[in-house]
């Protein structure tokens, strides 16, 4: 079996995208590996978002456009359309770092038949200026203990088998800004899956997400991490928010080769547009 005949299924959640879902929609299509499919979640926008998307739509795109309960009921949405055998997570304002990266993230699955989860770097940019490097996602390979240490792969970064969200759960509606870090601290820390980090950038992510945007959605994000680890009947939770805390701060450092090599990548994408 060739690591070809392994479908990617990204899942994009949108609401009033117009002007940036393009640019995500061209991330995906211009990716060198061609056994994939975008599964696009549209939550009833108002604006003119699925008739872009329906524009610009190819065989590789499925829209979905109804009423949801927030982005975490659209990604459950978007796992239960999806036909691949790999699920991943694109916001429509993200794009992928460069064209290789599905072909990297099945060439390892391949080499690896038992393995569940494939993650990398990101990197967060400016909404206006996306050759502008904010943030530094860099991530390490898991060892149990790491998430009391403040870690967490990208959400955006991170690649897992289909099957495993039937066998182990979907997102946790009930958390609103936070059920990804629940989601992977069972996938991660609880049930101990199988996972390879490579050190490699995956996605360029414009800075200004829900659970960034201000003070106060930071605190309720971490709030909702509390209640996350309280509800995994973890032994003095507020030590995990503390560190994490200290680790996106440290996410602030950026090497100065990687802002050279994003401003490069940054041109690629701009002239496929």
């Amino acid at each position: 079996m060739s690591s070809h005949s392994l479908k990617i299924s990204v899942i994009t959640p949108v609401y009033n995208g117009e002007t940036m879902i393009k640019d995500c929609m061209a991330s995906v299509l211009h990716q060198t590996y061609q056994n994939k499919e975008h599964v696009i979640v549209d939550g009833l926008s108002s604006d003119n978002t699925a008739e872009v998307v329906t524009s610009t739509k190819t065989e590789f795109v499925k829209l979905i456009s109804e009423k949801d309960k927030g982005i975490y009921d659209a990604f459950n949405k978007g796992i239960s359309l999806a036909s691949g055998d790999i699920i991943c997570f694109l916001s429509a304002d993200d794009m992928y770092a460069h064209e290789h990266v599905f072909q990297s993230i099945a060439d390892i699955f391949h080499k690896q038949p038992g393995l569940s989860m494939v993650y990398g770097d990101i990197i967060y940019v400016d909404r206006d200026d996306l050759s502008k490097v904010v943030r530094y996602w860099k991530s390490s390979p898991f060892k149990p203990g790491l998430f009391k240490k403040g870690w967490m792969a990208p959400n955006t970064g991170l690649f897992i088998r289909k099957d495993l969200f039937t066998k182990y759960g979907l997102f946790n509606l009930n958390l609103k800004m936070a059920s990804d870090y629940e989601l992977q601290f069972r996938f991660f820390e609880k049930y101990k899956l199988q996972s390879v980090y490579v050190h490699n950038l995956i996605v360029r992510m414009r800075s200004g997400g829900v659970s960034n945007s201000s003070l106060r959605n930071i605190y309720k994000s971490l709030a909702e991490c509390y209640t996350a680890l309280r509800q995994q009947k973890i032994r003095f939770p507020f030590i995990y928010i503390i560190n994490t805390l200290i680790y996106r701060f440290r996410q602030t450092n950026i090497p100065d080769e990687i802002k050279q090599l994003n401003h490069k990548q940054v041109e690629v994408l701009l002239k496929n547009r």
